[in-house]
């Protein structure tokens, strides 16, 4: 009973704004809205606002079919209600028509039907038009329009839109003129603030694909990460085909994959999570490794604009931090360090604490942090199945210990496994996580035996490289010139200042700072070398300060980026280059022979190569066997060192006496 009392008040109500609207001129004959309200009641219209074209033809028809009305009549009487339509519409949706009205970029043909559809909407401005409206529009054009004119009629919804947007950014200023705003609402990427970007998405036939939808169930912390995302790729990724490409289609699959498997953090993405999401992607697209990118790139600009560092991210990122100048090597930079291989959750944990303070509070260099971080991992990895790594035994240790004494590793590598994760175990003896060191280092550490390298570079392949090295491109031909004439390190070379080369008067000299060794050092070149360079540093205005060779990123020069390139040259030109062996550290070693072949002393080329120990140097002189050998040959050829010197041969018959 209760319900049927609302429903016959709802109707009543509904009669009653008909009735107000059709009385709203006291001057019209009341026999005028009478009719109407009579015709409108009938077929189930309520509203004078929601009356169609068809409507007033039916409302026509209806009038003649009576019988009871002239011509003249029935004019006045369905012109009564159009003209009544009207002069409503321009009274409470004035402004909504000025807006479309000031709409220059679209026909005026095409406004009328987006005009009526919003007006029976109840949208009285162009701003409360939204991707629901959108949908809303498409999902009726479907139904009364052709495919071609459905098309017609949304880009003109749509351009009526980004001309508002327009025109109130242009009544806006300051820095949060364009920013879009995360509300947990739909978002349709046309319709947003910035219209430099929006209209970029005029030639995507999908619409779909520029939907994001902020209002569905699932995390609050995943929704808010994907919206900082996708305002990262908005504004910086201004080739719109790329944008698509990298970003906006990639991220809209982890999205929907996150949701999907109640992932709440991107920064905390599994392995195994990350493998599965590579196999839907592969399902749509072809270049998967291109669309992957996204993962590392999401994660990325999560730790990268945190407020805090996220330190129990699985993956960090090395730009977040303000290193010392030592601790890094700008031509082969340590980018990221990466947890996410040790599965267990545990030892992770105890591997990012240890990790935080190798990072945050110890000198190491990078390079030496991430070689630590790569053996740390591999041994926990080992033992994953364990519940804490703190419960390990020296057995188990030992066990471990054993499979790499097995493998075809040198014996120092060896030892830095061993030391590195003895610096581990030490770190949490020390933090409480243990009592007392686990295992003696030196018990399992290998004796290490002066190994010899034969690398130096033969002369007929560096000659060869250097009659076509006018072909190459003049980065990788100085960098080769410069690696050749001096033996200095690729990370050297690649790391070299402007104010490097330097004449005292007599002699042409190169000032380097020694990333491994943390030192500057002077060494004489060759006056050719060094006014090749003074040409090619004026050339390009380089300042004091400035590295010489860089990078796309404005940094030194990666040697990644040399080794690959100066390889494709050779291989352009038909070089021979010892196969894919090549490696820029033989042109040191060639020097180094070159040297003690020539009679320098090891002591003098020692500090040439700026080592530490003679032991070190004797490793990269190619010549050593063979200045033995011969050395030899010279002492044994003198007739008083001859081993048979004293020794009378017995002539034949003739019996040996005692």
């Amino acid at each position: 009973m209760p319900a049927l009392r609302l429903l016959n008040t709802e109707s009543q109500d509904k009669a009653d704004y008909l009735h107000n609207q059709l009385t709203t001129d006291i001057n019209v004959p009341s026999t005028y809205w009478e009719c109407a309200e009579s015709y409108l009641k009938g077929v189930g219209i309520y509203d004078v606002f929601l009356i169609e074209e068809q409507d007033f033809r039916n409302y026509k028809i209806f009038l003649h079919e009576t019988g009871s009305f002239t011509k003249k009549q029935v004019f006045e009487r369905t012109g009564f209600l159009r003209n009544l339509q009207k002069a409503l519409i321009r009274n409470e949706y004035k402004e909504l028509l000025d807006e479309i009205e000031r709409c220059n970029t679209v026909q005026e043909r095409l406004k009328g039907n987006v005009r009526n559809f919003l007006i029976r909407q109840g949208i009285h401005h162009v701003r409360e038009i939204d991707y629901r409206t959108r949908e809303l529009y498409e999902s009726e054009l479907r139904r009364t329009k052709t495919f071609s004119k459905s098309l017609e009629y949304l880009k003109t919804l749509d351009r009526i839109k980004q001309f508002d947007i327009r025109k109130e950014m242009e009544t806006l200023s300051g820095r949060n003129k364009e920013q879009l705003k995360y509300e947990g609402q739909v978002i349709f990427l046309p319709y947003i603030p910035d219209q430099d970007i929006g209209s970029d998405f005029d030639y995507i036939q999908d619409k779909s694909e520029l939907v994001w939808d902020f209002s569905q169930k699932a995390s609050e912390n995943l929704k808010r990460q994907i919206f900082q995302i996708l305002c990262y790729a908005l504004r910086n990724i201004k080739d719109s085909k790329d944008r698509r490409v990298r970003y906006l289609l990639p991220l809209r699959w982890m999205y929907e994959f996150c949701i999907e498997e109640g992932i709440d953090d991107i920064e905390r993405l599994e392995l195994e999570q990350i493998k599965k999401l590579e196999t839907i992607v592969a399902r749509k697209v072809v270049n998967v490794k291109n669309s992957m990118q996204i993962v590392d790139n999401s994660r990325k600009i999560l730790f990268m604009s945190g407020k805090e560092i996220h330190w129990y991210a699985n993956v960090w990122y090395m730009e977040r931090f303000n290193f010392a100048p030592e601790r890094v090597n700008p031509s082969n930079p340590v980018q990221r360090l990466s947890f996410y291989e040790v599965t267990n959750e545990r030892n992770r944990e105890l591997l990012q604490e240890y990790m935080k303070y190798q990072v945050g509070i110890s000198d190491l260099a990078l390079g030496n942090i991430r070689s630590q971080l790569c053996y740390i991992k591999k041994f926990l990895v080992y033992f994953n199945t364990i519940e804490s790594i703190c419960e390990i035994t020296e057995e188990q240790i030992a066990e471990y210990f054993k499979l790499l004494q097995e493998q075809e590793i040198k014996a120092e590598t060896v030892n830095r496994q061993i030391f590195d994760i003895h610096r581990f175990f030490a770190y949490l003896n020390v933090k409480g996580h243990i009592k007392g060191q686990i295992f003696d280092q030196n018990y399992y550490s290998q004796k290490v035996y002066p190994y010899h390298h034969d690398r130096s570079v033969q002369e007929d392949e560096y000659m060869e490289i250097l009659k076509k090295l006018k072909f190459f491109p003049e980065v990788q031909r100085l960098i080769f010139l410069n690696l050749w004439a001096t033996g200095l390190r690729i990370s050297e070379v690649c790391t070299l200042k402007g104010d490097a080369y330097y004449w005292d008067g007599e002699d042409a000299w190169i000032k380097v700072y020694q990333i491994k060794m943390k030192a500057e050092k002077m060494i004489p070149i060759s006056l050719v070398l060094y006014r090749i360079m003074k040409i090619y540093i004026k050339k390009h205005h380089i300042k004091s300060t400035d590295f010489l060779f860089n990078s796309k990123d404005g940094g030194a020069y990666r040697i990644g980026t040399f080794v690959k390139g100066f390889k494709a040259s050779c291989k352009k030109y038909g070089i021979y280059i010892s196969g894919e062996t090549f490696k820029t550290h033989d042109y040191r070693h060639t020097l180094a022979s070159s040297f003690y072949d020539d009679g320098v002393s090891i002591q003098t080329i020692r500090d040439y190569l700026g080592h530490n120990n003679e032991n070190m140097t004797k490793q990269y002189i190619d010549y050593m066997p063979k200045r033995i050998e011969q050395a030899n040959m010279e002492y044994f050829n003198q007739t008083e060192n001859l081993l048979a010197t004293g020794i009378i041969p017995k002539k034949r018959g003739e019996k040996t006496g005692k």
